[in-house]
């Protein structure tokens, strides 16, 4: 390319992010797309497959012979204006075909023939970005005006577009799948996330193999659907949340999206999470997790009261406790554990901090008092029940007793100290009761 070069063909260097929408606007054809993704949705059998194979054979070839058009027209000292307007024409057939390939990248009936096709469209791709190189280090004044093509940027344009409108349709509220939810949020990040999933999926498993390793298209994927996601997020949480959706949103921003998603079998070590961050900002998090830790706290109080107040009025009823193994027993020690154990489960997907937990703890630490006072109060009583009543307690504390040993990494060692205190003080309690008809005598 050493020849003489006017203005007149020359191409603005047009390096910004506008020349490349413009350029994507144009040739993106929205209706052709569109009815090409029809064709393959509707299985036309034998047309489809001719298809795939006039495009895998043309993509890749078409790109080169194209470029040694162009290498041939501009090698002389003028160029033909009508073979300069067809060989512009044919670069915009080439490059909606490219647009085309990549958009049908996430299509239900991609086949092995497709992908072949996006392969071959990311070669065309490099050859095309390869080919704008070399006339940016070219010194020539005269630039064909279709140059710099700028086909990556307006493939990684496309892509987050694409990302887009898959996020958005996800989030329709549709029929099936999701109709066990009980609430359209849940529904709707619901069905986001298994979007991002399925599509990240797919890509480690079929598209990636389609794409050169420099281009990293998994992590480049990964930062695209987290954007969405997140921003989809942030869009839900704006308009407020009520408490239970608000435990099920940071259900999956803490648990379903960073283990579940991003450390999929397949998935792990294929993406640098650490580069994605977390899905809502932390202001967001720190008032999401805030409205969800002070609704449950006021839940395990009523859930153990509840149990607590339960357990007095069968006492106060007069009812003897029923015998199971020879034992008198009560229901209260399982109740308890069954609300501890559930809420701290909930709460291990809900919030990152484990030490938050011992916002919840600490009410078991406060029912340990109160029922202790209760035992001691009903003793005083002349109550024809006692002595069963109490020996139904006494195997309630050993319940509580080993259920509180056991449990580590929620309970601060000053709640459990305090839990067990009251424990023993129960126990004492009740064998002073049981013993004082011994001493009596």
């Amino acid at each position: 390319m050493s020849h003489q070069r006017s203005k007149a063909g020359g191409a603005e260097e047009s390096g910004e992010e506008g020349g490349a929408w413009s350029k994507l606007l144009k040739l993106k054809i929205p209706s052709k797309i569109w009815k090409n993704r029809k064709l393959h949705n509707n299985n036309e059998g034998d047309e489809v497959k001719q298809v795939q194979v006039e495009q895998e054979e043309q993509l890749e070839e078409s790109s080169r012979r194209l470029i040694e058009r162009e290498e041939d027209l501009f090698s002389y000292d003028s160029v033909n204006e009508e073979d300069e307007d067809e060989l512009h024409k044919d670069f915009e057939a080439l490059q909606l075909k490219l647009w085309m390939a990549i958009n049908d990248t996430f299509t239900p009936s991609s086949s092995a023939g497709e992908l072949k096709v996006l392969r071959s469209a990311m070669v065309s791709i490099q050859q095309q970005e390869a080919q704008d190189q070399r006339w940016r280090d070219c010194q020539e004044e005269r630039v064909p005006r279709w140059r710099p093509q700028k086909c990556l940027s307006i493939h990684n344009i496309l892509l987050q577009n694409m990302v887009e409108g898959r996020i958005k349709e996800a989030a329709k509220d549709t029929p099936g799948g999701t109709d066990w939810l009980s609430s359209p949020v849940k529904r709707q990040v619901c069905r986001v996330g298994r979007c991002v999933k399925e599509d990240l999926l797919t890509v480690v498993r079929r598209v990636k193999n389609c794409y050169p390793p420099h281009m990293d298209i998994m992590n480049l994927y990964a930062g695209l659907y987290h954007q969405e996601f997140s921003a989809h997020l942030t869009q839900l949480t704006a308009a407020g949340l009520d408490d239970d959706d608000c435990s099920y949103l940071l259900s999956w921003v803490n648990q379903y999206y960073p283990h579940e998603i991003l450390e999929h079998t397949e998935l792990d070590g294929q993406i640098k999470v650490p580069c994605l961050g977390s899905l809502l900002p932390q202001d967001e998090l720190k008032l999401l997790e805030e409205q969800y830790l002070t609704h449950k706290e006021e839940k395990v109080k009523l859930w153990l009261n509840t149990a607590l107040k339960k357990e007095q009025e069968n006492w106060l009823s007069g009812r003897t406790p029923e015998i199971i193994d020879g034992y008198y027993f009560s229901c209260l020690a399982v109740d308890v554990i069954q609300v501890m154990t559930g809420s701290l489960s909930e709460f291990s997907c809900a919030i990152k901090d484990k030490r938050k937990a011992q916002r919840l703890t600490v009410q078991l630490e406060n029912f340990m008092y109160s029922y202790v006072k209760c035992v001691e109060e009903f003793v005083k009583g002349n109550h024809g029940n006692v002595r069963s009543v109490i020996k139904a307690q006494l195997v309630c504390e050993q319940q509580l007793r080993d259920y509180i040993t056991a449990e580590t990494g929620n309970l601060s060692q000053e709640q459990k100290h305090g839990c067990l205190n009251a424990l023993s003080a129960l126990r004492d309690c009740g064998y002073r009761y049981l013993t004082c008809s011994l001493h009596v005598r």
